[in-house]
């Protein structure tokens, strides 16, 4: 029997591509506000990550809570981020805690991104949010920290960088981000191998073998075997 994990926010922007990627190695369980169609061996949840009970009881019976479910870029502070990043954020690690399974927390690069570019950066420097979304993530990254510390939860934040499936046009016109991009295939194999990890906290940068990188991932090389296998110069082609 495949080990099942808990997903959320499967039908967004990572989610749309990441997921089937992921099924090919494991059970999913899928938990979004939409109702969705199971394909093969899935579980499908109808709730909101705001509904802590409801969350609590999907976490049931997995090994692990992939939460890639927020609000994904800048939007109305109080209305928008506050409940579906803060709100949500904290019932996904209440909710992992009361199930006692691992979360992997999916953060981004954007916490990071005030630094100059080009700057080498690492997982322990000091956070530089690009974005009040970005400062939303931070908290996540904190909750993290705290729920390993306090409640012995393992858990695994993810600062995914620029996420773009393999036919993306802005991969094809977008080449000032190439050094920052990371691929579907790399972010599973990442996901995946934290998943398979008995790490109880770490940090790690999702982004792919690009040219030109400057965001460090030697402590996930080093802590669960990551080698990214694309590179941005195999893709990102200029038209026109």
């Amino acid at each position: 029997m495949r080990e099942r994990i808990l997903i959320t926010g499967p039908g967004g922007r990572v989610g749309t591509y990441l997921v089937p990627l992921l099924r090919e190695k494991l059970a999913l369980r899928l938990m979004d506000t939409k109702a969705l169609q199971p394909v093969d061996d899935d579980e499908v949840v109808q709730g909101d990550i705001q509904d802590l009970e409801t969350f609590k009881r999907a976490c049931h019976g997995v090994k692990a809570l992939l939460h890639l479910a927020a609000i994904s870029d800048e939007d109305d502070f109080m209305t928008r981020l506050l409940p579906g990043n803060l709100v949500g954020g904290y019932n996904a690690f209440e909710a992992a805690r009361s199930a006692g399974i691992k979360i992997l927390f999916a953060s981004t690069a954007q916490t990071v991104l005030h630094y100059p570019k080009g700057q080498w950066i690492t997982t322990d420097m000091p956070v530089r949010p690009w974005t009040v979304y970005a400062c939303t993530k931070v908290f996540g990254e904190a909750l993290a920290r705290y729920y390993s510390d306090t409640h012995g939860l393992s858990a695994i934040c993810l600062r995914i960088c620029w996420f773009q499936n393999y036919d993306s046009e802005q991969l094809r016109t977008r080449p000032d981000m190439m050094k920052e991009w990371v691929s579907p295939r790399d972010l599973a194999q990442l996901v995946t191998k934290c998943i398979q990890s008995d790490l109880k906290f770490e940090i790690f940068f999702g982004i792919s073998n690009n040219t030109g990188r400057y965001w460090d991932i030697s402590n996930a090389t080093k802590l669960v075997g990551y080698e990214p296998q694309d590179n941005s110069v195999d893709y990102c082609k200029v038209t026109g």
